[in-house]
């Protein structure tokens, strides 16, 4: 079962969002109703929930007015280097089988969000998409993506074209069916029970052209505190702070709920859980960034004004009484 709150890479959001801008859409098109925020996409270890990207994708659909082709756009795209850190280990790999038990080993920071694998026979290397849980509208993405991904991918590591034995999808025959023939080589069986692509299994012995131990060695452990960080459970005063922080600590409760997903009132009972309240969390890390700006020499007015307050005397008592200590002793310059 695809679970919808689980964290994922944004490779395939910023992807997106360049397809959206090319096709005319601005970005606040693309992200209505996503509540992805733009600013944190160049993040290496950012992450987003997967139904934010599926939001996205049927933003982008509802401009087309049509479900067809959007994957193979993205999927023209799937190529080693879209894909940082993940994408350098397996371009470093020393053959295409070791870079896909990569793409299994690091499913969270690929492309597809159903889950694939992969299994070979005495002659052939086939890839199957399990898509039976995305959602009816976005089918027909998930399979184009999952499909001609692999296909680009593999022709990119190994540096010269590839050519599928089969493709086949359990969906109907799109409008333009010339253009996914085209696509992939090989007439494409629709309406087929399951969602493969085939390869001739000798493919899997090449030796990639950028084969380098040293690097994909390093990459792989990069891609695993990656995966570490994103595995790791956070809590909602964590969600709460990591909000704030992004945005200047300049959001009130409902805006930060509104990020999150929820009501005000399930974040103030998810917070109550946890022994503290939206009003700590906020006074915690504005008296944190007080004392950092203090510490650099900032007077003491400067940081009252900076954080909002009226009079520096005001400031100095609610520090006093958050941190134990007045704003005096911290800066001499006052």
């Amino acid at each position: 079962m695809i679970n919808w709150q689980r964290l994922r890479d944004t490779t395939g959001v910023s992807i997106l969002l360049e397809i959206g801008s090319e096709l005319g859409m601005s970005i606040d098109s693309c992200l209505a109703r996503t509540r992805i925020d733009p600013n944190r996409l160049d993040d290496p270890l950012a992450s987003i929930p997967v139904w934010q990207e599926l939001a996205l994708i049927r933003n982008i659909q509802a401009f087309r007015s049509s479900d067809e082709q959007l994957g193979l756009m993205v999927a023209r795209r799937c190529t080693a280097s879209t894909m940082g850190m993940f994408g350098q280990a397996l371009a470093a790999s020393d053959s295409l089988q070791q870079a896909r038990q990569l793409m299994e080993r690091y499913e969270l920071l690929g492309l597809a969000f159903s889950r694939f694998e992969f299994s070979t026979t005495k002659h052939q290397l086939c890839m199957t998409l399990h898509d039976f849980e995305v959602p009816a509208d976005c089918q027909r993405f998930c399979e184009e993506r999952g499909l001609g991904g692999c296909l680009v991918l593999f022709s990119d590591l190994l540096g010269a074209p590839v050519k599928a034995k089969t493709v086949s999808m359990r969906l109907p025959p799109p409008a333009d069916a010339d253009v996914y023939s085209d696509y992939f080589g090989v007439d494409v069986q629709y309406e087929a029970q399951s969602t493969q692509i085939t390869f001739d299994r000798a493919i899997e012995q090449q030796v990639l052209p950028n084969a380098n131990r040293k690097i994909r060695l390093a990459s792989e452990r990069y891609c695993d505190e990656v995966i570490a960080a994103h595995a790791l459970p956070m809590t909602f005063e964590a969600r709460v702070q990591e909000l704030l922080q992004n945005h200047d600590l300049a959001l009130d409760l409902e805006e930060v709920a509104q990020h999150l997903g929820m009501s005000s009132r399930q974040l103030r009972r998810y917070l109550t859980g946890e022994s503290t309240n939206f009003r700590q969390i906020l006074l915690k890390l504005k008296f944190t960034r007080a004392q950092a700006l203090l510490e650099a020499g900032m007077p003491v007015s400067q940081v009252a004004l900076q954080l909002g307050y009226t009079s520096a005397a005001s400031f100095s008592r609610a520090f006093k009484k958050q941190t134990g200590i007045a704003p005096k002793f911290v800066n001499k310059t006052g």
